[in-house]
């Protein structure tokens, strides 16, 4: 079982205190082979507590380097990604190699095994309304 009271996850990921029931915020970094695992374990968890689970990423200042690092959770992907649901997946990011990861992965989508039910990328400056849909679907009034 994941210990939710060890914040941080090698180098990759901290849980953030966001943290509930079915709703797992994290600050991401750079992608490791035992980051994935602990976070793709945490995900099982909860989508076997509660059916489903809302992700929401902290991505802030990546790099290159830390795009390419997260190539590292394709086997973990491929492995676990069919023991957990994500219904709502938020990553609040200020480089364009966040958003281009996410657009990737937004793209691979209808064919990918990690897959949430729906996708959105937010800018720093809109974190909590970026937290709040995923809480619950609703992230008060366009802008």
């Amino acid at each position: 079982m994941f210990d939710t009271t060890d914040r941080s996850h090698s180098r990759m990921f901290e849980l953030l205190e966001a943290t509930d029931d079915n709703v797992v915020a994290v600050g991401v970094a750079d992608g490791t082979r035992d980051g994935y695992r602990a976070l793709y374990e945490l995900l099982v968890e909860k989508t076997a507590n509660h059916g489903s689970v809302h992700l929401y990423e902290e991505v802030p200042n990546w790099t290159v380097s830390t795009f390419l690092s997260h190539y590292r959770g394709l086997i973990p992907d491929l492995r676990y990604g069919p023991k957990f649901d994500i219904g709502r997946y938020a990553a609040v990011g200020n480089s364009i190699w966040a958003s281009a990861l996410y657009h990737l992965w937004k793209a691979v989508a209808p064919v990918f095994p990690v897959s949430p039910g729906a996708m959105r990328y937010y800018d720093p400056s809109e974190r909590f309304r970026a937290l709040e849909w995923v809480r619950t679907g609703d992230d008060g009034p366009s802008q």
